[in-house]
């Protein structure tokens, strides 16, 4: 049989055996076993068969030839002849058109044709297809609508040639895509009509092409599930978008068509419409624009001023800068004319302030003013003198306060203009000196100092509008001098230093940020002014015990983030820590005092890891803080004796020594525990069980230092020898919490960072197993399986081998009395983030620790679930929260069919509050995620969910003696009831919805106000799935 036979057999039944066939007829055509004219000759018996079919696969037949065919194995004759072949055929013959239009495609690409062909091509289809809808199938049209679109891509001034040449040509053009409906062949259409539409002269022919595209508008597509093109709705809104806002011919027919379907009740089609607007003003150009400008603004402001939907507003307003961004670029006329009535009316709503009107007309003159240099000075030379002449005849402060967010609306819109002190915004370069703000800055920044020295303190909200305005005032390039922004810098320290605390103390809080912003932009004024303010604020010592300072701490430590001065705040914390210190101050102030100055360290981090020498912190801050700390002499301060107080020292000495080299930390490490105090290593702990109580204490800082060292730092012993002492200081039944944790904190840094992998097991080996022998069921208790649990902690975030031989006799203490529960709790702590075992400290963190930890853990406690005992059970489930609650959805994925019922056993577990909060977490990651694996448990899940709702302090429950679940987990439990109706098929959620409204009853009447928030939410969700069934019936 011949290749062309063996094709027609195999094209129905098997498309890539097929193919092969084609392909082979290529290969032999290539190595000259097979002549062109052979090839064709084959055809012959089936290309004229009467049989449409056996037509239409003769033509495949060939096009797949010919698309295996190499490049520069046709000449350009045999290229010519079979073009002109398969146009033979699409003149002569209605079938096979697709393969044809392939066929085509296969020899453009193996050699360029002259112009004329391309011409030649484009008539013949237009003259014989036309119009293309009445080939039915979407693949057959496909092909002939990829072959214009070369055409187009390629041929652009043949295709001109032929419009300009043709005049009847456009017209037919346009009609030929006419009833095209498919998603896929659309995007072609629009890419195609795009190319005449910004390249031809098209203006006899403008109407009939913009209602060619048009007519589509807005798309309304919904792609299929599993659609294998892709194409979304957006894809072809951006695309059809594209081509109406091609061209500035176009414009006395989108204009109008776009303006009338704004007033659709869809909100979809009204944020379609503000879009193509905004793409029609941004292409059409200043001219065109600028004879549609007021017409627009008319349409766009109902959508700001009787804002429906906010993202709706946002459309329109940025469509309005869009116009005044283009008639910038023209002459000022125009621009003018269009800001006139905008202002004007923005004016007039102004006088009623405050209103929604007002403030949107805020929102107007902002997102207008900041288009361009020129458009902000007009928006400002019209509004503002109207504005404060409103303000000064104002008779409420509310009036006061809506005209002066207004203020600070314009504000904003200049910098974002005209830059700030340290940015130059692009807009304006440098034309600072030509900012209409220059003339009203006097008169703005009087009346904003006034309204903040003058308002009550109880009128908050007024007063934070003042302080917002002076911030932005302070930051406009080149408009307020030195003098001015000391004004504002003192105003804001006294209410900082001077105003009574009043409610939240938004105001201290407010104009303390204000003072960061200043010191971002202008950092040496803030120095001289507030600083010495400050530090007069700051006592020697707290004889009082007021904590007045409280505030002026803050501000210290929040103006340590700005680089400029951050030096200078941690000078100067340090010198008062130091008098305080010496004077005997209490607790209360130098945990104050510390905090400050963690805070500030903190947000200057990054500067400090710049520093490659020695940090002068070291010496000035570090080993007189350890001094002190570690004295044992009788001007000892006891202050420092406080936990709190330690842990503090501690973290301020890990911000500074990690960065440190590591011959530096070498010398630190050798430090460590006896912290420079003298006494022999063997006498402090962790290595001396007989230790003081302030020796004991030591162990929190020592957690922070050894946290702080780099992995090949030399560590003050043998790490076997350390780990050894730690394990044994461990298991002291006095150690305090803090100290306890700080030990075992110290247990899985040495596990995670110190000991070589070749080391590992050699090392655990006697902890694990005898001598030590913590793993013997027997030695079980709680101090033992915290340090177990500690010592997996700094494996599994190395991802260590080893954990797949500890984890099966970790399950085994699972279902072992007396401390199952003890060791079930424990694995929450495997996966629990700690702020010591980081990657910043140096610690060894596998990117793939989780996933490892949840494939040896996870289906091991499902698995032993089932065969546990029904007092063990609840160990299993306790267990499996603890773990499940630190892991990404895309990890609890894989298992999501034998976790959910477990899940939901948890939520009956009693006393757990913990668990059932972190089970709530999961379903509700699982219900955002893939729904579809709850669906079958959705009665389950309600039910579980609501005695988790109800069972509170104030309903009914209560009131027969349950017991209370926690305000927290109730609020998780109503935020997941409340995405059931939301995620979950209709007819699956319908059947409950009764029994949820009710029992819902108790949740809106809880004592707490943000359980009764969420109630109110989770309510409303399911009332509207009644709704939601009817409209679809």
């Amino acid at each position: 049989m011949s290749d062309i036979q063996i094709y027609l057999l195999e094209f129905d039944k098997n498309k890539k055996e097929a193919s092969r066939i084609a392909e082979q007829s290529s290969t032999r055509l290539q190595n000259n076993q097979l002549k062109l004219v052979e090839l064709i000759e084959s055809l012959g018996e089936y290309i004229n068969n009467e049989e449409p079919t056996i037509r239409a696969k003769a033509m495949a037949y060939l096009a797949e030839v010919l698309a295996f065919i190499p490049p520069k194995v046709l000449s350009r004759h045999q290229r010519n002849l079979l073009g002109d072949f398969i146009l033979s055929r699409i003149a002569d013959d209605r079938e096979g058109l697709g393969s044809c239009a392939k066929g085509l495609l296969a020899l453009e690409e193996r050699g360029k044709w002259e112009n004329e062909r391309a011409a030649n091509i484009m008539e013949m289809l237009i003259d014989n297809t036309h119009p293309l809808r009445q080939y039915k199938q979407q693949s057959e049209r496909y092909p002939i609508l990829t072959l214009i679109d070369t055409l187009m891509a390629k041929y652009r001034g043949a295709l001109r040639n032929l419009h300009d040449t043709n005049p009847d040509f456009m017209s037919r053009f346009i009609s030929y895509f006419d009833g095209e409906k498919d998603p896929r062949n659309l995007m072609v259409v629009f890419s195609i009509l795009k190319v005449p539409m910004t390249e031809w002269t098209i203006e006899a022919d403008a109407q009939e092409l913009f209602d060619s595209v048009f007519n589509y508008f807005p798309i309304t597509f919904r792609p299929p599930p599993d659609d294998p093109y892709g194409i979304t709705a957006q894809n072809l809104k951006d695309r059809l978008r594209d081509c109406i806002a091609s061209t500035a011919d176009f414009a006395p027919y989108a204009f109008p068509a776009l303006l009338d379907k704004l007033d659709s009740t869809s909100m979809n089609t009204k944020r379609d419409v503000l879009q193509t607007v905004a793409s029609c003003v941004k292409e059409y150009g200043p001219r065109t624009v600028s004879l549609y400008s007021i017409t627009l603004w008319d349409a766009l402001k109902f959508e700001v001023l009787n804002a429906q939907e906010e993202d709706l507003a946002q459309e329109a307003l940025l469509a309005l800068a869009e116009i005044a961004t283009a008639l910038s670029t023209g002459s000022t006329s125009p621009l003018n004319a269009y800001l006139r009535p905008i202002t004007n009316e923005c004016n007039e709503h102004l006088e009623d302030a405050p209103t929604k009107q007002s403030q949107a007309s805020g929102q107007i003159l902002h997102t207008v003013a900041s288009a361009s240099p020129e458009v902000t000075n007009v928006v400002l030379s019209m509004v503002l003198p109207n504005l404060f002449t409103l303000y000064q005849t104002a008779d409420t402060l509310a009036k006061r306060r809506g005209l002066l967010e207004v203020l600070v609306q314009l504000i904003r819109a200049n910098i974002e203009v005209y830059g700030e002190w340290r940015s130059v915004s692009k807009l304006a370069r440098d034309q600072a000196a030509n900012n209409a703000l220059n003339k009203f800055s006097t008169q703005a920044l009087e009346v904003m100092i006034g309204g903040l020295s003058m308002a009550p303190i109880k009128e908050v909200s007024f007063r934070l509008v003042c302080v917002n305005g002076l911030s932005q005032m302070t930051k406009v390039r080149q408009v307020l001098g030195d003098e001015d922004i000391v004004k504002v810098i003192q105003l804001f320290h006294n209410v900082v230093i001077a105003e009574e605390s009043y409610g939240k103390d938004e105001m201290k809080e407010a104009a303390i940020n204000g003072l960061v912003e200043i010191a971002h932009q202008k950092p040496q004024p803030v120095v001289d002014k507030a600083f010495p303010a400050f530090m007069a604020q700051l006592p020697d010592i707290d004889v009082d015990g007021s904590l007045s300072y409280v505030p002026v701490l803050e501000a210290f430590a929040k103006l340590g983030s700005e680089e400029k001065i951050f030096d200078t705040v941690i000078l100067r914390l340090k010198n008062k820590l130091n008098a305080a210190v010496k004077q005997q101050a209490s607790s209360t102030y130098l945990v104050a005092l510390l905090s400050a100055m963690l805070y500030a360290l903190n947000q200057g981090a990054a500067k400090l890891e710049q520093d490659t020498e020695i940090s002068p912190y070291y010496q000035d801050i570090v080993l007189p803080l350890l001094s002190q700390v570690s004295s044992s002499a009788a001007s000892h301060q006891k202050a420092f004796d406080d936990e709190i107080s330690l842990d503090l020292v501690g973290r301020i000495c890990n911000i500074i020594i990690r960065p440190q080299s590591v011959d530096l930390q070498s010398k630190i490490s050798g430090e460590l525990y006896s912290s420079f105090r003298g006494p022999s290593q063997t006498d402090i702990p962790p290595f001396n069980l007989e230790s003081t109580p302030q020796q004991t204490r030591w162990m929190v800082v020592s957690a922070h230092l050894l946290a702080a060292l780099r992995k090949d730092a030399t560590l003050p012993c043998d790490t076997q020898y350390l780990l050894h002492s730690l394990v044994q200081f461990s298991q002291q039944p006095s150690l305090s919490p803090r100290v306890r944790a700080a030990t075992l904190c110290q247990i899985s840094l040495v596990v995670n960072k110190f000991i070589p992998t070749a080391s590992l097991k050699p090392t655990l080996e006697p902890i694990l197993n005898a001598p030590m022998d913590l793993l013997n069921p027997s030695h079980l208790n709680s101090t033992t399986i915290r340090t177990i649990f500690a010592v997996l902690k700094g494996l599994v975030l190395r991802n260590s081998t080893l954990l797949s031989t500890l984890y099966p006799a970790l399950l085994s203490f699972l279902s072992i009395s007396p401390h199952s529960a003890t060791v079930a709790h424990g694995f929450t702590t495997l996966l629990q983030p700690d702020d010591l075992l980081t990657k910043a400290n140096h610690c060894t963190i596998s990117g793939l620790h989780r996933q490892k930890t949840f494939n040896l853990l996870v289906p091991s406690i499902a698995a032993s679930f089932r065969d546990a005992d029904k007092d063990m059970k609840p160990n299993y489930l306790i267990a499996l929260s603890g773990v499940l609650r630190w892991l990404p959805f895309d990890i609890v994925s894989e298992e999501l069919g034998q976790l959910v019922p477990l899940l939901l056993q948890s939520l009956d577990l009693q006393g757990e509050d913990g668990v059932k909060e972190a089970a709530v977490g999961t379903l509700t990651s699982v219900l955002a995620q893939n729904p579809k694996a709850v669906e079958e448990h959705a009665g389950s899940l309600i039910a579980r969910l609501l005695n988790t709702v109800t069972v509170s302090g104030g309903g009914a429950a209560a009131r027969s003696g349950a017991a209370a679940t926690p305000a927290r987990v109730r609020a998780v439990a109503l935020k997941c009831l409340a995405m059931v109706p939301a995620q979950l098929r209709q007819e699956i959620v319908l059947p409950y919805r009764r029994q949820v409204v009710k029992k819902l009853t108790d949740a809106l009447d809880d004592k707490k106000r943000g359980v009764r928030a969420e109630a109110v939410r989770c309510r409303a969700r399911w009332l509207e799935v009644d709704e939601v069934w009817e409209d679809e019936d």
